[in-house]
């Protein structure tokens, strides 16, 4: 499986902190780029997922959920790429 946590368009930061100023015990704070766009798309779909086995119809197993949980964040960065 190939690694398009860079590749697709619009993958920025989900929760990006800037570089400021520190103080005198952290002179200089670093910014933070957090989770990818992708890793928190993926989360959320993984969280509709698991609350609602029921769609499924028979256990799947986890590494199967989180494959569909990244097909469903890929395509919404997809989507935000259109709009």
């Amino acid at each position: 499986m190939v690694n398009k946590s860079n590749t697709l368009g619009g993958n920025h930061p989900a929760f990006p902190v800037q570089a400021y100023p520190g103080d005198a015990a952290n002179p200089k704070v670093r910014p933070n780029t957090g989770m990818s766009m992708r890793d928190y798309f993926a989360a959320q779909a993984m969280n509709g997922l698991l609350a609602n086995p029921e769609e499924f119809g028979e256990e799947v197993p986890a590494k199967e959920l989180a494959e569909y949980a990244f097909e469903v964040a890929n395509a919404m960065l997809e989507q935000r790429e259109k709009i």
